[in-house]
This record gives C-alpha cells, sequence and structure tokens, in this order.
C-alpha cells in the first residue's frame, strides 16, 4: 500500500476527536446532581405561577366588576391563607366563590376597587403567595389598578 495512511496512529500530541471515557462519565454526574437538585423545584414554581395567574386575574375581575356602570359600586377581594372571595359594597359575597388556592399559602389581604374607573381604594402593599421555598409577590398600582407578579 503506497501513499499516506488513511487513518493516523493516535500518539502524543494527537488527537482522536472523541470524548475519553473519563470525560463522559464525569459530565454525566454533573447533569445527575443538577437534576436532583432542580427537579423537585421545578413542579412548585409552575404551580405557583399558575396559582398567583389565577388569583391576579380574579383581581383584574374585581376591578372589572367595580367598573361596570350599570352596578354602580365598588367590589372588593379579600383572603387569607388559602382561600379568598369577591364582594360588593354591602358585603355580600359574588358567586360563584373561588376554589381554594392549591398548595399555595397567601398573607391577609383586601384590595377594594372604586366605581371611578376601578381605581383602587388606597395604595395597597405587596401581597406574597408561597408554595414550598418559592414565593411570588403581587402588586396591585395605586393609580391604575394594574396587577404585576413579581418572582
Amino acid at each position: 500500500m503506497d501513499g499516506p495512511c488513511p487513518h493516523p496512529v493516535v500518539g502524543p500530541g494527537w488527537s482522536s476527536g472523541g470524548f475519553s471515557l473519563l470525560e463522559v462519565v464525569i459530565v454525566l454526574m454533573l447533569i445527575a446532581i443538577l437534576l436532583v437538585v432542580a427537579e423537585p423545584r421545578w413542579p412548585n414554581a409552575l404551580l405557583l405561577e399558575a396559582q398567583a395567574q389565577r388569583l391576579a386575574q380574579d383581581i383584574r375581575y374585581t376591578q372589572a366588576l367595580a367598573m361596570n356602570p350599570d352596578r354602580g359600586q365598588s367590589y372588593t377581594i379579600r383572603g387569607s391563607g388559602r382561600s379568598y372571595t369577591i364582594v360588593d359594597a354591602s358585603n355580600n359575597p359574588m358567586p360563584p366563590d373561588p376554589p381554594p388556592l392549591e398548595g399555595v399559602t397567601m398573607d391577609p389581604f383586601s384590595f377594594s376597587f372604586s366605581t371611578d374607573m376601578g381605581k383602587p381604594a388606597a395604595a395597597y402593599p405587596p401581597l406574597r403567595l408561597a408554595m414550598g421555598g418559592d414565593t411570588v409577590t403581587l402588586t396591585v398600582t395605586a393609580l391604575t389598578g394594574t396587577v404585576v407578579i413579581q418572582p
């Protein structure tokens, strides 16, 4: 056979273009460690975010009720622990009563919206929701009533 060898012999200073078994094992161990540490937090974080979105939607609904000219009264959403309710100015609950938050706890809160374009009746402190080690914060802006969710 004449000419250069199509497959050069691998030796010192030569690269085979692949990974050694040790490198592959180290990478697999790092991936396994990351999965063990990160995996338990994913379901909690996703569920917490979904529950925060649901509560934010109900806060917006309460504001929309107050903005309705046919109703002509203010509305309040209040709660603590895992449940909350929406009431009118006479303290009558609005059906249907929202189901409790699944696995989420929250600080006591009360947000009232006036008939004046649904503006919040006051400047409210942020509302903290927690699940396991994760928390999110809901803030109702004082001027517009916009609901902001922050991790």
